[in-house]
């Protein structure tokens, strides 16, 4: 999905990058004798620019909107029903996907560490980085893993 928004050139919508700017009033606006602005005046020009920056960034954070749901299951609309912008349903299926299975997965993190083996076809550096690499998804969950652990999985896992 990451990629699909990147294309689009939507990410940064998605992000919060591109943050929403305000919304103006639907008048024109007047000068200190409550008289509209000329539409030459640099004031006016402005304004115009300023008055369509909002719809613009509406389009684009709906388009990201848009592309998301069409993407997520079914099961999965009902925790972004109260979203308003694309961050918010960004946010909200990062928390449930990666977030919330990060904590599942970090028990199977732990069964492969203490159940892994060393096969003779690689060589002892691959064994070990396997090892350091399984330490770092365990320490992205959250769980801090000390050293001692990794070294007494690693005198396990040999011959």
């Amino acid at each position: 999905m990451k990629a699909a928004l990147q294309a689009c050139l939507l990410w940064l919508f998605v992000k919060g990058l591109e943050e929403c700017p305000p919304k103006l009033s639907s008048g024109p606006p007047i000068d200190m004798d409550n008289k509209p602005l000329i539409p030459i005046s640099l004031e006016y020009k402005e304004w115009t620019t300023l008055k369509k920056e909002y719809p613009d960034w509406l389009c684009s954070d709906s388009a990201a909107m848009g592309l998301m749901q069409g993407t997520i299951k079914f099961g999965q609309y009902e925790h972004i029903i109260g979203t308003s912008t694309s961050k918010d349903m960004w946010d909200c299926l990062h928390s449930i996907h990666v977030t919330q299975c990060q904590g599942i997965n970090v028990h199977y993190y732990y069964q492969e560490l203490y159940m892994k083996k060393w096969d003779e076809a690689i060589t002892m550096f691959e064994h070990i980085g396997s090892f350091l690499h399984l330490c770092h998804h365990i320490n992205n969950s959250g769980q801090k893993l000390d050293d001692i652990h990794i070294v007494h999985a690693i005198l396990l896992s040999l011959p």
